[in-house]
């Protein structure tokens, strides 16, 4: 439920409205789930339990909790201070994610450098997917500067992108960075069709507007396309098929918001 939510709220994230009416129904679902949970892993804990944890955090936290959000701070600032302990290896990804979308450039600039230095098997993963959650275009070109440079492997390129994409305030950005710059996209993706498909697949089909679409097409219409032709017309047809549910659907989303008292005045 919290990753169809999910789905939702970036379909609709342009209109605040439906934005914040989603991000109080996402609180109501959780905060109860997040206070009996906590933060300590337990002894003999199953491990669907700390998954579910996990989920919960990132939820709360980016639903605007605020308990949740001031812990994972607390945590964050013990962690780099190099107090380890601080963030169990599961928590990991949604406290740099909280960190990275709440706490500007001081907390993005630590997560990156977290990046270059992390021994862990998926620290890097990790890494990229929260710095998808910056929160301004600068931020967001910087990061992207990033990941096309040697610092990032061609393999691990897209888990960044799929960050940006699936952040509302960061996926116009990935686009711009995408057009002004595709040669520096193509040269470092192309030399295998497969990656580069993915990479824009994950890039472009959160889109939710009929004029992104046109915007898309016309960009790609003089370019060579060949090893991602399909995948761009996934894109177009993904890219309608929001705009078409979210023209549909729009008025009976507020309508179902406001009926529950979900739109404050």
């Amino acid at each position: 439920m919290i990753a169809s939510l999910g789905n939702i709220r970036s379909i609709f994230a342009e209109n605040k409205d439906i934005e914040n009416g989603l991000k109080e129904f996402t609180l109501k679902l959780v905060s109860a789930v997040t206070e009996g949970i906590g933060w300590e892993i337990k002894t003999n804990e199953d491990y669907l339990t700390g998954q579910l944890r996990a989920l919960i955090i990132s939820a709360a936290g980016g639903a605007g909790h605020g308990a949740t959000i001031n812990e994972a701070k607390s945590r964050f600032r013990r962690y780099t201070s190099g107090e380890q302990e601080a963030i169990h290896p599961n928590l990991r990804l949604p406290v740099f994610r909280i960190n990275v979308a709440e706490g500007g450039e001081e907390a993005y600039q630590a997560v990156k450098d977290e990046y270059l230095n992390t021994t862990s098997i998926d620290g890097k993963e990790i890494c990229l997917q929260a710095l998808g959650r910056v929160q301004t275009s600068e931020l967001v070109n910087d990061f992207l500067n990033f990941q096309f440079s040697d610092a990032v492997k061609v393999q691990d390129v897209h888990s960044g992108s799929i960050a940006l994409a699936a952040n509302s305030k960061a996926r116009d950005a990935l686009w711009q960075y995408i057009k002004d710059h595709w040669d520096v996209v193509h040269k470092k993706l192309s030399g295998n069709s497969v990656v580069l498909d993915r990479y824009l697949k994950n890039s472009l089909q959160r889109f939710a507007s009929h004029e992104k679409e046109e915007d898309i097409s016309k960009f790609f219409q003089d370019k060579d396309t060949k090893g991602f032709d399909r995948g761009l017309v996934q894109v177009s047809d993904t890219v309608r098929g929001n705009a078409n549910y979210k023209k549909r659907d729009e008025e009976r989303v507020l309508e179902w918001l406001r009926a529950h008292d979900y739109l404050k005045a």
